[in-house]
């Protein structure tokens, strides 16, 4: 996997273009020519980030979902038939993004940003497909032209992740998940672990006393820092009394050049997961930091799984960085 597909999401996420939708916003859809069911079924009607209406008879249970999504539908009760998006890693791990997905219980449509394959989906006769959404207006890792072929296949579904909190996020994962017909029970015993460690969490962050946390990400040319306003999980830790360096944006990242990166260093760095670029740890602007120096560099782990049980853990990540300020 390259580091090419990456920035152009990071570009997606910091410009939050507009690309044509296919679908008329508040239109209702079933996709591509499914036969119609019996009037006593069980139905499925879910509006989604674009304001697209998704009416389905029967409930759909072949789905298929964006990693992240996936992963939180799996977390909440649902085995989907079909993933694509960031799985594995280089070393043939799963991802963190793919969360608990069992990839042997699913079929693989695509294993990174950007590889879809529309002939692999048709397989599994799909009646949902489930993205992200960042924009209302598009999903996440469908372009318009793929989009328009999974459309004569079913319906697609953006979830609504602009302008939203973790938290928020979550609970609309495991409402989509109950409309799909998981028990809600799942979830919410997952909950009280999620609880827990938030409370640890801001433990932590208050005896850290005002420690800045500075969120990165990197390519060969440029340095991006992370907005906690945009970015759910940063967004719960500023919630819980962390503080940021300034990103100096209203976007999900500012882009900084590497020269400019001591303006934006913290206590605490938590460098994008994602990154597939390293050749940033060679830089001499880099191994200056102070928190590189100290050893206080950690994860950051955007676009985990939307579930309390893949976001505990996460969680407990990041109480570790902060819980680094005083050992």
């Amino acid at each position: 996997m390259t580091s090419t597909p990456r920035l152009s999401r990071r570009s997606l996420l910091a410009a939050l273009a507009a690309t044509p939708v296919l679908a008329a916003c508040g239109t209702s859809t079933r996709g591509g020519g499914a036969p119609a069911a019996s009037s006593g079924a069980a139905s499925f009607r879910y509006t989604d980030a674009r304001g697209k209406v998704i009416d389905v008879t029967p409930v759909p249970t072949n789905v298929v979902a964006q990693s992240s999504a996936a992963a939180a539908l799996w977390d909440a009760g649902i085995k989907v038939k079909g993933a694509y998006g960031e799985l594995k890693m280089t070393d043939g791990k799963l991802d963190y993004q793919a969360g608990n997905l069992d990839l042997s219980q699913l079929t693989v449509i695509g294993s990174s940003y950007g590889e879809f394959s529309v002939e692999k989906l048709a397989t599994i006769a799909p009646q949902l497909l489930v993205d992200l959404s960042f924009d209302d207006k598009t999903l996440w890792y469908l372009d318009a032209k793929v989009e328009a072929q999974v459309a004569a296949l079913c319906p697609t579904l953006g979830m609504k992740m602009l302008d939203q909190g973790l938290v928020p996020i979550i609970e609309a994962f495991t409402d989509l998940a109950a409309k799909l017909g998981a028990d809600p029970s799942v979830s919410q015993s997952a909950k009280t672990g999620f609880d827990a460690a938030s409370s640890t969490l801001g433990d932590a962050i208050m005896a850290a006393g005002g420690a800045k946390v500075a969120p990165l990400s990197f390519d060969a040319d440029n340095v991006y820092v992370g907005n906690p306003d945009q970015a759910p999980d940063l967004a719960l830790m500023k919630g819980l009394g962390a503080q940021f360096v300034d990103a100096k944006t209203t976007e999900y990242f500012a882009t900084v050049s590497y020269e400019n990166l001591p303006d934006y260093s913290g206590d605490i760095i938590l460098v994008d997961a994602r990154n597939t670029y390293t050749g940033y740890r060679d830089s001499a602007v880099w191994k200056s930091l102070p928190a590189v120096k100290a050893g206080r560099v950690f994860a950051w782990k955007p676009a985990a799984p939307y579930s309390y049980l893949s976001s505990t853990a996460v969680l407990q990540g990041y109480t570790d960085a902060f819980g680094s300020l005083n050992s």
